[in-house]
């Protein structure tokens, strides 16, 4: 019986994947409206908040072991909040399981700085600023400021004066302040030195025969002071340019953090005289639909190999594919009623690496470019050569309108819509 703990985002279509696939499945969940039909259907699925705890999580265990005859083969965390809690309960188990330091250094971002500065793991300078300490910003600007234990660069923002540093930590110290999916975040902001250079996800797993880097992703942001994920490509290490130098980084991370099994997801900048530098290491799935992405480009099945390590067995995922595979969001700056159209969109759905366009909202949405969740109406996705895939997804950013009804406004391309 493989535990899948609060599955959200990647965790949702990996449990569908195992379900699919015949493997007995518990979910324990708050969310199980989010749960698609087949996976209600085909797992057991358990109420389970994480008020209760990991004893809660072993009654549910034990209860449902009993139930079904099926004991315990791995346990899964299915979100990046529930990382702890599925480490613990997956050690008290007696499965394959992260240490308790390890967990709290991939969620907590102080801490992880804290691990970067004793493994030797280049970082941004950064100082932890507690809704107590407010005053004026303590490194030259500009600079990024984030909350410590939160996710999906919710309340990331680039500040470039004492005014917007100070609106940002109000933003992360405000109590009132809700955070998806979050039931109780910590209210301390991480403030960071700016670093410029391209960024990547290295996205892999570690199983019985240790680290394995799947793929080098490369990563599209919205222009500051947002850094919202605006499209991704993925691409096996050998075939980017800069795939032997991330190899090591990654391998570096994984080591300093004591990545001992289970899927990681590691975001860096390549800042010049410096190299790769940590943004952030997650010990659980991509989001944003990269998984899918390393399957339809370099070929690895990134959800098997999660399952498998968590059973404690080794992943084989045959030889990678020089494919890449990349999408592109389609976004609006413009605040306003989605009219179903996307201008100049034809331009690429005829090419020879277009796979699909996909919709994110339907016609009558009310977009917010404010909101990640609200400002995506469609993704657009290739194949290809990684040169290729590159210039059709930075057009698509830069050339594709979204129709929005709203008066005054003018969308992200200056032009009305």
């Amino acid at each position: 019986m493989l535990i899948v703990v609060q599955p959200l985002s990647a965790g949702v279509r990996l449990t569908a994947r195992m379900v699919a696939a015949g493997v007995p499945c518990l979910v324990p969940t708050q969310f199980p409206e989010l749960l698609p039909p087949e996976v209600r259907a085909g797992a057991t699925v358990v109420d389970w908040h994480p008020d209760a705890g990991v004893a809660g999580l072993l009654r549910l265990v034990e209860k449902a072991a009993a139930e079904t005859g099926t004991a315990p083969s791995g346990v899964i965390a299915g979100f990046e909040y529930a990382v702890p809690e599925a480490a613990e309960l997956a050690r008290a188990l007696g499965l394959p399981a992260l240490d308790a330091r390890a967990a709290e250094a991939v969620r907590q971002k102080d801490v992880m700085r804290r691990r970067c500065a004793e493994r030797g793991v280049a970082y941004p300078r950064s100082i932890a600023v507690g809704p107590e300490e407010a005053g004026p910003c303590p490194l030259p600007f500009p600079v990024v400021v984030k909350p410590v234990d939160c996710g999906g660069s919710l309340m990331v923002s680039l500040c470039r004066d004492e005014e917007e540093y100070a609106r940002a930590c109000a933003v992360v110290h405000d109590p009132g302040e809700d955070v998806k999916f979050h039931p109780n975040p910590r209210r301390t902001a991480l403030v960071e030195e700016y670093v410029e250079g391209p960024e990547f996800s290295l996205d892999g797993w570690v199983d019985a025969d240790g680290p394995h880097l799947a793929s080098v992703t490369s990563k599209f942001l919205s222009a500051p002071p947002d850094f919202f994920e605006m499209g991704h490509i993925a691409t096996a290490p050998e075939r980017s340019p800069h795939g032997e130098v991330l190899e090591r980084f990654a391998r570096q991370v994984v080591a300093a953090f004591d990545l001992t099994v289970g899927p990681f997801h590691i975001e860096t900048r390549i800042v010049r005289d410096r190299g790769p530098v940590l943004i952030e290491v997650g010990a659980r799935l991509a989001g944003d639909n990269i998984p899918e992405l390393v399957l339809a480009g370099p070929g690895v099945d990134l959800c098997a190999a999660t399952a498998d390590a968590a059973r404690g067995l080794s992943h084989d995922p045959g030889a990678l594919s020089p494919v890449s595979a990349g999408l592109a969001f389609v976004t609006t700056d413009r605040s306003g009623t989605f009219t179903g159209t996307l201008h100049g969109v034809d331009a690429f759905t005829g090419a020879a690496e277009f796979r699909g366009l996909l919709p994110e909202e339907e016609p009558g949405a009310v977009l917010d470019p404010g909101d990640i969740f609200r400002n995506r109406v469609a993704r657009i996705h290739f194949e290809g050569d990684l040169d290729r895939v590159e210039r059709l997804v930075a057009s698509v950013l830069t050339e594709v309108r979204v129709g929005v009804d709203g008066a005054g406004h003018q969308d992200k391309k200056g032009a009305p819509a």
